[in-house]
């Protein structure tokens, strides 16, 4: 059959949503960006969800692959004109197909985000078909985090005997807690998404909105430290009043973390950022340890903090969403070993390549005349001025 393209987002569900949600962590960008699509969200990432379509734009078109035989769909895409194309499915000559379809539909593409080996067919066809240089933007690892004992153990960690399983080793992490963002965080948030979108070069339409959109679901979470105070005479432990020396500590946020709505069992951490000048202290990685056993373990009794010192909307997102797994995308330049050393499974990896106009060999400069010299001689005498 090949690729069957809809701008029908009902259609699109029914005919490709059991492909995507039977690899949920493989598929977690096209599932979270027909989620917003559908709620109009200004999800992070999230192919046209919170942004005006231009005049004269084509919309959102969604489609996926039916085999010759017939059988369940093998692949899917989502395209937004504006960013780049989200492909599922590895098969190079898929993606190479692809091609064809959209070029006979007239729809621009400015990129591709998809499996290395799709990514790579489709940036060759495409290139060739339209003439556009390509240009590497991006290229991650997936990783999914289950809770569970990983089955295959990285190298230099021992296996459990008798299991083939191992346990991650505890690593030690640095004193904070978690804390959920509220309306009163939005300023904070709105600085520091835009602050990540400069730094990974990534399109953000409206920080504001985003952040708005995060809180009103409990899915940006902070990494607070306590606050040290900044004068010897504010240490509380110095003040004379008694009741001052007990008094509690001051978190300072230091670092963030956003989630994704859960889909399909699914919760991705899509944002981790810390502070330029509190880096190296573990922060992310104890920020992204403690949302994702935050995640899995549910909400505790009602009234009480839920799991990791989180009060009530982690774990109620958790209890809504039914999530059985954490998903997280990092930059292909970390260790191999980097997530699995924390109990997160590698899936498989991704690209992001960019097009740009062709390029070719400089322009060879003609040839020019020597400049004329300009006539030389003795300085005019300047007036003299009378007084």
């Amino acid at each position: 059959m090949g690729w069957c393209t809809t701008s029908d987002l009902d259609r699109f569900a029914a005919a490709a949503s059991g492909y995507l949600r039977s690899r949920a962590a493989e598929n977690t960008l096209l599932l979270s960006a027909a989620q917003a699509a559908r709620s109009g969200t200004a999800g992070w990432r999230s192919p046209g969800a919170g942004r005006p379509q231009a005049a004269g734009e084509p919309g959102l078109l969604f489609g996926w692959w039916e085999p010759p035989d017939g059988g369940e769909p093998r692949g899917a895409f989502v395209h937004d004109p504006a960013v780049p194309l989200l492909i599922s499915g590895r098969a190079p000559e898929m993606a190479a197909a692809l091609v064809g379809t959209l070029v006979r539909m007239g729809r621009p593409v400015c990129g591709v985000d998809a499996p290395t080996e799709a990514a790579d067919a489709f940036a060759a066809a495409w290139s060739q078909r339209a003439g556009t240089a390509v240009r590497a933007h991006r290229t991650c690892r997936v990783y999914r985090f289950t809770g569970l004992p990983p089955q295959t153990p990285p190298q230099g960690f021992p296996a459990l005997p008798g299991t083939g399983a191992w346990v991650p080793p505890e690593i030690p992490a640095p004193a904070g807690r978690l804390r959920v963002a509220t309306a009163a965080d939005q300023g904070l948030l709105t600085d520091w998404l835009a602050a990540f979108a400069a730094e990974a070069t990534e399109r953000l339409g409206s920080p504001s909105a985003v952040a708005a959109d995060l809180i009103s679901y409990g899915g940006a979470v902070l990494w607070e430290t306590p606050h040290k105070p900044g004068r010897f005479r504010d240490a509380p432990h110095y003040l004379a009043i008694p009741r001052h020396r007990d008094a509690a500590p001051c978190w300072e946020p230091v670092a963030l973390a956003t989630l994704d709505r859960p889909v399909a069992g699914t919760v991705r951490i899509s944002v981790v950022y810390t502070l330029p000048e509190r880096r190296g202290h573990g922060y992310a990685v104890a920020l992204t340890q403690a949302v994702s056993r935050a995640l899995l373990d549910g909400p505790g009794p009602a009234g009480a903090a839920g799991p990791a010192g989180v009060p009530g909307v982690l774990g109620s997102v958790s209890a809504r969403g039914c999530v059985r797994e954490v998903v997280l995308i990092t930059d292909k330049n970390r260790p191999d070993h980097w997530g699995s050393r924390f109990g997160y499974q590698l899936v498989g990896e991704r690209a992001v390549l960019r097009f740009g106009p062709a390029t070719g060999p400089m322009p060879r400069p003609q040839s020019t005349k020597s400049m004329p010299r300009l006539p030389t001689g003795p300085l005019p005498r300047l007036p003299r001025l009378r007084h």
